[in-house]
């Protein structure tokens, strides 16, 4: 586990990933309050999937394989490039969309709450009491 002091983010994205790939995202807060834009419209998206990239290809095998990443963009403002985390992974079924794209966001929802019966091996490990 990792604990992080108090911090204040300048944005929040929420990605919807998809066997270790970004599907769909969207900004969803701004300085804490609720601002949804499509992830393309943002000028700070490019930064966003980049750290996604980097984060999946090193602990993305640990994740299920349809899964919502929410980033966030650290620092008062006026920081100076501001660092990048993870605010948390949430299960895609009950993630709001926002200002995702449809297709993408859905096809890792249908991932994340099929049949029992037709999860993944590798998904096992995450389905808990079923």
């Amino acid at each position: 586990m990792q604990v992080s002091s108090v911090v204040e983010f300048a944005a929040e994205f929420r990605l919807f990933v998809l066997d270790g790939v970004v599907r769909a995202g969207s900004r969803y807060a701004t300085w804490g309050r609720l601002d949804p834009e499509p992830l393309g419209r943002d000028v700070r998206g490019a930064r966003v999937l980049g750290f996604a990239a980097e984060f999946l290809s090193g602990v993305g095998d640990t994740l299920p394989s349809g899964v919502v990443l929410d980033i966030g963009l650290v620092g008062p403002p006026g920081a100076p490039g501001r660092d990048v985390a993870v605010v948390e992974a949430n299960m895609a079924w009950f993630s709001r969309t926002y200002q995702a794209e449809p297709g993408g966001a859905l096809d890792t929802v249908l991932r994340s709450a099929g049949p029992v019966g037709e999860v993944r091996e590798a998904d096992r490990p995450f389905l808990g009491g079923c």
